[in-house]
């Protein structure tokens, strides 16, 4: 049966988050906004209802969930969590950072994949909240992507990807950020980075003092075991082969050769210049550039050329969060100092394997 679309405007926003609410009491799945990307939602608390969720997205079952709270009551009620903690939560939240905590047992095996932490959310969003106040209970939500796909950042993808995979679909147009919350491990100290995003490292530096980086952060390799989502598994990447030039000057040099011409180069507006090739301009400033990344993604898979090649950005602010899923998404990294054009010709006639 095809999903319940639910428009938000002035006149139906109340039934429509009344209806998603009670979807979701009664054991259903909701896909809805957050601050940072769409989430595919269901009641924290039951089993039955979250293992929808891994259906609906192809999900791998050691691949944990986000569980997102709309009061710090809620908080309590799923982790464990001291003063110290809390009153660090009420400086952020609501806002796009996840804290792994150690879980309580009303949330289910399931939603943890297992372990004994559970990763918690505050979103920033005003249905997103309505959602989780009226549903009456924390929702599981991860990102509502298909696995391994770009996340959803636009209720038209969703509904193009999650049609016939879930009860409804909150239609609310483009989310603010446009990538995923940032993740920190507040289990032990120092706290540690597990995966950045829209919440940036400076800002946690400035609230938390010193903080250990994950290895997996830079989205370089992945971890061996997925404490939180974003770190184990290939991520938000586009169907087609997507190459990383990580050099400027490379990047430039490659997308205004002839070897460009089978290529669709995501760029900045500052670069768009130089190519020869069909191009995506994913805009100017990096919180822009954000916003537009996996959108771009999507329109790469529906691009007539072949590959596709993209830049790197300067990994301050939210440009860590955006290096880590471009790093995720790439096939193919050509790295500093290499010469990309050769490279990636090479890796073409099959004389070099991929990273």
């Amino acid at each position: 049966m095809p999903a319940l679309i639910l428009k938000i405007d002035k006149e139906d926003l109340e039934e429509s988050i009344d209806t998603a609410a009670n979807i979701i009491k009664n054991g259903g799945t909701v896909v809805f906004p957050t601050e940072t990307v769409y989430g595919l939602g269901a009641n924290a608390y039951n089993a039955d209802a979250c293992l929808k969720i891994f259906k609906a997205k192809n999900r791998p079952a050691d691949n944990p969930l986000i569980v997102t709270v709309s009061n710090f009551d809620m908080v309590k009620d799923v982790a464990y969590i001291d003063d110290d903690r809390l009153k660090i939560m009420k400086k952020v939240w609501p806002g796009p950072l996840t804290l792994l905590l150690k879980k309580k047992k009303i949330i289910p095996d399931i939603v943890t994949s297992g372990m004994d932490t559970v990763c918690v959310r505050f979103p920033d969003n005003k249905i997103a909240l309505s959602l989780i106040e009226k549903s009456g209970v924390p929702i599981a939500a991860p990102s509502a992507n298909l696995a391994t796909k770009p996340s959803i950042v636009d209720s038209k993808d969703a509904t193009e990807d999650l049609m016939d995979r879930v009860d409804a679909i909150i239609d609310a147009g483009r989310v603010k950020y446009g990538v995923e919350s940032t993740i920190l491990d507040a289990t032990k100290k120092p706290y540690e980075l597990l995966r950045p995003g829209a919440f940036s490292v400076e800002d946690l530096k400035n609230l938390f003092g010193e903080i250990k980086i994950n290895e997996a952060a830079e989205g370089y390799k992945e971890s061996k075991i997925a404490l939180t989502p974003g770190m184990k598994y290939r991520h938000y990447a586009p169907s087609k082969e997507l190459f990383l030039i990580e050099d400027e000057n490379e990047f430039r040099k490659f997308i205004s050769s002839e070897e460009s011409k089978s290529f669709t180069a995501l760029c900045s507006s500052e670069n768009a210049k130089y190519a020869k090739c069909d191009k995506i301009i994913l805009g100017s400033d990096i919180y822009e550039i954000a916003h537009n990344l996996f959108y771009a993604f999507r329109k790469l898979d529906k691009d007539k050329n072949k590959y596709g090649v993209i830049q790197s950005f300067p990994e301050n602010s939210i440009g860590f969060g955006v290096m880590n899923r471009i790093r995720k998404a790439s096939y193919l990294i050509v790295r500093k100092n290499e010469d990309a054009i050769k490279t990636i010709s090479s890796y073409k006639l099959g004389q070099i394997k991929k990273d």
